[in-house]
This record gives C-alpha cells, sequence and structure tokens, in this order.
C-alpha cells in the first residue's frame, strides 16, 4: 500500500511539475514575442498564461501594451487597468489609454496622482490639453473631411504628392499573393508588429475619383494558436512544433484601388516608407530597415537620385547610426534642408525631430535638434514641410489624446509657438503626417480601428454676428462700435470696429466659438461693454450667422442735460425767428460793424489752422496800431465731444488768441460759445471732421467804443 502512494505522489508531482514548466514556458514565449516587437503574436500566449494566471500585473501590462501598439484601445485599457488595480504603477500609459476613450476627467486624476518623482512638463500639458478639451473643437467647421479609396483594413498613411498622383504608405498584403491564398507565400510577407505586410510604398497616378462616402469596415481579431504547438516550448532545431514564425494570416479583403508598388523598392525587403521628394523631383528620402543588425533590425534613412529616366540604388545617409533609428524624412522643397526623427540620447525624451541644411558645394552640415519649442519629452513624429507650413504630429504637446498634429506659426511678437489644427484633423487617437495645398490635402489616423488617409478641404469659417443697440430703446444710428477678442492670457484684441446703421444694428465676421467684446462709446465717452460667444450659430445657405439680444444702454444723466439744452436752444432759435432776434453772437455783432476776421481751429487744437494764419499774422499787426477799439474775440467748437468739454475748448481758444491782441491801447473781450452757437448743424450724430472745420471758428471784431 505504501509502495502504491508512493508510486501514485510520484506520478502526481510529474504532472504538476510538468504544468508548471508548461506554464511557465508559455509566459516565455509570450515575452519573447513582445520583446521581438511581434505583437500581434505576443497577445495570444498573453491570453492563454492570463487564463491560468490572471494576477499577473507584468503580463497585464505588456498584453495591454501590445493592444495598445495595434491600435485596440479598449482592449489595451481593460487590461491595464486590471494592472493596475493590483497594484502596478502604469505612470503614463494608463491616462493616455483614458484619453483614447475620451475619459479626460479619469487621465487627469491618474496624471494628478503620480508622485512629484516622475512628474514632468509632459504631464502638464497634457493636464492642460485634456482640460481644455473643448478649446480644440473651436475651428471645427473650417475643415470638411473625407473618406478615401486609398483606406483599407490594413495601415494607409503619410501622402506624399509625386508626378501629378500621390504616393503613400501601407502594410497591406500584396494583392496578388492573397489570391494565390498559399501560405508560404503569406507568410513571406507578414509582418508581426500587428500581422498584417511589411509596410512598403505605393504610388497612384492620378487623383480622380479618390475621395469616397464609404467607411472602411474593420474588426480586429486576435491570432488563433495553431494546434501545432502543444507544449508552447520555445523552438530549437530538433524540435518539430514549429510557431515561431507567422501564422493564422489574416485574409481581409479589400478593393483594389488602383496602386503600384513604388518602384525603386521593388527588391527590398522588410518595411520602407516615409519618403519625400524635393520639388524638381530629382531626389528622394525614404525610410528603411537596417540591413544587419544584432536582433531588431532598426530603422535608417536613404537617400536615391533619379538619373536617366530612374531611381538609382540609393545611399544611406551619414548621420545614421546603428544603435539607433532614423526616419520620416521631410525635405524643404529647394532640397536646402532635411527634418528626420530619430531616438538617439541627444534628444529630450522619447523621439525627437532633427534637421540639417546643406552647404553651398552640396554637402550637408551638422545635425540640429530642432529645439524645445517642438520637441518634449513624449515622442514628436511626422515632420512635413507644404505651403510653408511647417507640422508634425506629438503626444507631448497639449491635445485631444494619442498623437495629435500640429503646426508651427510666429505670433503677434513674432515668436515661433506651436499651435494643435484642432478636431476633427486630431481625433482622441493617432492623427500623423498632414499634407495641404491650396487649401485642401490629406492626412491619417487610425480612428476607425487602423491608419486610414483621410481628404480634407480647409476654408477658414466666419460666423456672422449682428445685433441691435438702443439708447433708452431709441435708436442711435452713426455710433461708432467696437469689436474685441481675447489673447491667451486673456489680453483684449481689437478685431474690428463699424458705425450703426440707420436702424441701430451693426455686423461683424467673428471666428467661431470663440469670446469677444462688443464695446459702444457715446460721445460723452462714458462706455458700455457686453461679452458675446459666437457658438451656437446656425447654418443658413452656407453662411454661419448668430443673432445677439439687443443691448439697450441707459442714458447718462450728462447727456439728458444735453438733450434738455438743445431742447432749449431749438425753442429760442424759434422764438428769436419770430421776433427777428438774433440767435447767434457773431451775427449780433455782425450788425454792428463789417470790421471782423473769420479764423478756424483743427480738431480738439487751440491754434489756428494753416490757411487762416496769414489772416491771423496781419490782424495782429493790425491791432498794434490801433488806438481806443473795442476788440471782442468769439470763440466756439464742433459737437464731436461732451458739451461741458467743448465750452472749456472754446474758452482756452479765446484766450490764446486774446494773448496776442491785448494791449493797454484797446479793450479786449472774450466770449465763448462752445457748440451752442454752431454754423453747420450736427445734432443728429457725430459727424466727419473735416466737414465740421466750419463750427470751429473764432471771430474778431473791431469796435468803435
Amino acid at each position: 500500500m505504501k509502495i502504491a502512494l508512493y508510486i501514485l505522489f510520484l506520478l502526481l508531482s510529474t504532472i504538476t511539475n510538468a504544468q508548471t514548466k508548461k506554464e511557465r514556458n508559455l509566459l516565455k514565449v509570450a515575452n519573447q514575442e513582445y520583446n521581438n516587437l511581434r505583437y500581434a503574436y505576443s497577445i495570444p500566449f498573453y491570453k492563454k498564461y492570463l487564463s491560468l494566471y490572471p494576477n499577473d500585473t507584468l503580463a497585464l501590462k505588456n498584453i495591454a501594451t501590445a493592444y495598445k501598439n495595434v491600435n485596440q484601445y479598449d482592449s489595451a485599457l481593460k487590461y491595464l487597468e486590471k494592472a493596475v488595480s493590483l497594484g502596478h504603477k502604469s505612470f503614463y500609459l494608463l491616462p493616455e489609454l483614458l484619453a483614447t476613450v475620451k475619459k479626460y476627467d479619469e487621465a487627469i486624476i491618474n496624471y494628478s496622482a503620480l508622485p512629484d518623482s516622475v512628474k514632468t512638463k509632459i504631464i502638464d500639458s497634457r493636464i492642460y490639453g485634456f482640460k481644455n478639451w473643448s478649446n480644440f473643437y473651436n475651428d471645427s467647421i473650417d475643415y470638411k473631411i473625407f473618406n478615401t479609396i486609398l483606406s483599407t483594413p490594413f495601415n494607409e498613411y503619410n501622402v506624399v504628392p509625386y508626378n501629378k498622383g500621390l504616393i503613400f504608405e501601407s502594410n497591406r498584403l500584396p494583392i496578388k499573393k492573397r489570391r494565390f491564398n498559399l501560405f508560404n507565400l503569406f507568410k513571406k510577407y507578414e509582418f508581426g508588429w500587428d500581422g498584417a505586410g511589411y509596410t512598403k510604398l505605393y504610388f497612384r497616378s492620378n487623383l480622380d475619383n479618390i475621395r469616397t462616402d464609404s467607411d472602411v469596415n474593420f474588426t480586429w481579431t486576435d491570432k488563433r494558436l495553431p494546434r501545432s504547438v502543444a507544449d508552447y516550448t520555445i523552438q530549437t532545431s530538433n524540435d518539430n512544433n514549429k510557431f515561431y514564425g507567422n501564422y493564422d494570416i489574416k485574409n481581409l479583403k479589400y478593393k483594389d484601388s488602383i496602386v503600384l508598388l513604388f518602384n525603386f523598392q521593388l527588391r527590398l525587403k522588410y518595411n520602407i516608407g516615409s519618403v519625400s521628394f524635393t520639388s524638381d523631383g530629382s531626389r528622394a528620402y525614404y525610410t528603411r530597415n537596417q540591413l544587419k543588425s544584432n536582433g531588431v533590425k532598426k530603422l535608417e534613412i536613404w537617400e536615391s537620385r533619379f538619373v536617366n529616366n530612374k531611381w538609382t540604388k540609393g545611399h544611406k545617409m551619414f548621420f545614421n547610426n546603428k544603435n539607433y533609428s532614423y526616419f520620416h524624412p521631410a525635405i524643404t522643397p529647394d532640397g536646402k534642408r532635411l527634418y528626420y526623427v530619430s531616438d538617439e540620447p541627444t534628444g529630450l525624451g522619447g523621439t525627437d525631430i532633427y534637421y540639417i541644411e546643406k552647404n553651398n558645394d552640396g554637402s550637408w552640415k551638422a545635425t540640429n535638434n530642432l529645439g524645445q519649442i517642438v520637441n518634449t519629452e513624449g515622442n514628436e513624429l511626422f515632420p512635413t514641410f507644404y505651403d510653408g507650413l511647417f507640422c508634425f504630429s506629438s503626444n507631448g504637446h497639449p491635445g485631444l489624446g494619442g498623437l495629435d498634429i500640429y503646426r508651427v506659426e510666429a505670433n503677434d511678437k513674432d515668436e515661433f509657438v506651436v499651435k494643435n489644427l484642432g478636431y476633427p484633423i486630431n481625433s482622441t487617437t493617432d492623427d500623423l503626417a498632414f499634407y495641404i495645398s491650396d487649401n485642401a490635402g490629406y492626412f491619417s489616423s487610425n480612428r476607425n480601428g487602423s491608419d486610414d488617409i483621410f481628404a480634407f478641404d480647409y476654408k477658414k469659417a466666419v460666423v456672422k454676428i449682428s445685433g441691435q443697440i438702443l439708447t433708452d430703446s431709441k435708436i442711435i444710428s452713426n455710433t461708432m462700435v467696437y469689436l474685441y477678442s481675447y489673447d491667451d492670457n486673456g489680453k483684449k484684441i481689437l478685431e474690428d470696429s463699424t458705425y450703426l446703421d440707420e436702424k441701430s444694428n451693426y455686423t461683424f465676421n467673428t471666428r467661431p466659438n470663440k469670446k469677444y467684446l462688443i464695446t459702444v462709446l457715446n460721445k460723452f465717452g462714458n462706455k458700455h461693454e457686453i461679452e458675446i460667444t459666437s457658438d451656437n450659430y446656425i447654418k443658413t445657405n452656407q453662411e454661419y450667422k448668430k443673432s445677439i439680444a439687443v443691448l439697450n444702454l441707459p442714458v447718462p444723466e450728462q447727456e439728458l442735460k444735453e438733450i434738455k439744452l438743445k431742447e432749449e436752444a431749438t425753442r429760442n432759435a424759434e422764438l428769436a425767428k419770430q421776433s427777428k432776434q438774433f440767435i447767434r453772437t457773431i451775427d449780433s455783432l455782425k450788425s454792428l460793424t463789417t470790421d471782423y476776421v473769420e479764423l478756424h481751429h483743427p480738431f480738439d487744437q487751440v491754434y489756428i489752422i494753416k490757411k487762416d494764419l496769414n489772416d491771423y499774422y496781419k490782424l495782429i499787426e493790425r491791432v498794434k496800431s490801433l488806438k481806443g477799439k473795442k476788440i471782442v474775440i468769439v470763440s466756439a467748437a464742433d459737437c464731436n465731444g461732451a458739451l461741458e468739454y467743448n465750452e472749456d475748448l472754446s474758452l482756452r481758444r479765446a484766450k490764446r488768441i486774446y494773448k496776442s491782441l491785448a494791449n493797454s491801447n484797446n479793450t479786449t473781450m472774450i466770449k465763448q460759445v462752445g457748440e451752442r452757437e454752431l454754423l453747420k448743424d450736427c445734432s443728429d450724430a457725430r459727424k466727419d471732421i473735416e466737414e465740421q472745420v466750419i463750427n470751429r471758428y473764432s471771430y474778431i471784431f473791431i469796435l468803435n467804443k
């Protein structure tokens, strides 16, 4: 009996040890696939392992990362949240995955909870973006987005113009090989990162009918482990259970959009892409895998030249280093500056954008980091330079989540700043490779599950804002109205100004979804302001419009006083007309003498206008020779400005002339009439400054005592 129990114990121990070894090898294979960047192949091994050990936080983190790298954000978030709940420290990955599904509040909480030891500037940028995500929707009606026939269930991205057509990258399995449906042909072309083909460059010779209303239908499915993998051991030379390679090839169907493999890559194996051409088409700069490596085949940038109607074999650029990757070249149209991306440690973190410039003799200068205005501790990728616009993708600047596309522009201080292109160009997932020409272009995004190419039209949208401004519910036409916007620091910027029309209405063209300030200045200098927003607009006949509620200004006490004075002056004028009395001082003095001089003043000034100076100087000389005369100076002001101000202005004008004429030989008197005795009526509103010079008068009368 003891012998039987002992044998049973040995059998159970052997089975237990075998199971433990099998499970251990299962994780080992999963990690091997993961470390070799074969994420699509690591996922089924991790899932099998986690079905046995569901609380392994490292495995949970790795499968989450693998899912993220194949654009399956929901699955990535599910596994990572479980890992975090079990104690895993995710740092940046969890909040970024939360942002991809628009859970911005949770993303902010997770970023804010990070220990100070790992907090960097990039976290402040990401938190700022997630807090203000709605700002990135402000200019959304500037763009109209279209699907394209270039997109398939595989990845397509990075459109580049070439010979009246375009070139783009794709990891689609070659359509001829797919038709044969032979396993060995599939195996040759598949790339383990996402279980699709190696990236190649494809050329479409024209732009006809590229846009489409159809979406690309794509549903991700995990790879199924082949039955031949029974023991999950790493392959050896004597192992018949071969699994290290490609299996479960996805036979994804797509319509051929009439594209060809671009010719200088036909003999190249592995990945090739991210090409950029000089404007004359004589040189191409492109990315390809290293020919030799000690493990992962890193990326390099090569140059090819178009000679005798064909592309040369190409040569590797001088700055490539076998220990790092160099990719996403972008040459300026003149061929004198080349931008590129690298993960070399001289950068600010992640991947940075660098550039090199040509000497006059055609040689290249030393490499330069583009600097911290563009580069961050995150990843900067896909620099592009079209129509004088430098754009790039980044996950280190404020954005909507994942990679967003940004442009570099000069602000009002001639400083270069980075601006997010906003929705719908950007989304919560990865958006990249922006190309624009004549207000139309292409960009790429994985917002639908795989990288797709989208076309767009751009037109800077205007929202026409209109409203009415009244005073005490009465029309106040011809009053000036000002429109201010705000900069990022809240400083007011004058955008436009206009007069109220005959019905007291105004109209301004504004940018959508922004805050503005409307300011009204009445003739007394009293300021009335109202804040408005250009959101909630209505589209009518291809125009965006918004009506603002009527603004009814209070009537200031000063204005009421003036109205009363004007009414009194009108009554007095009527009475004077009836009784044949003089209503102006100068009219009464003209009835007493014809010996007078008429002078005029510039707007809001006390000196004499240029054309009257000769008469003024003659008057001064003449008065010096007079004796026993009575000299009366009558000065006035026009109707611009407040009544009390104009009263004082006319007094100052009279006093200035008095100083020139007063002496002991004559009696000199002054009288200011302000705007009470106008020669040209302007009681309805502010009039043209030049037209009102007739009311800015000074009459000097010479009377016998």
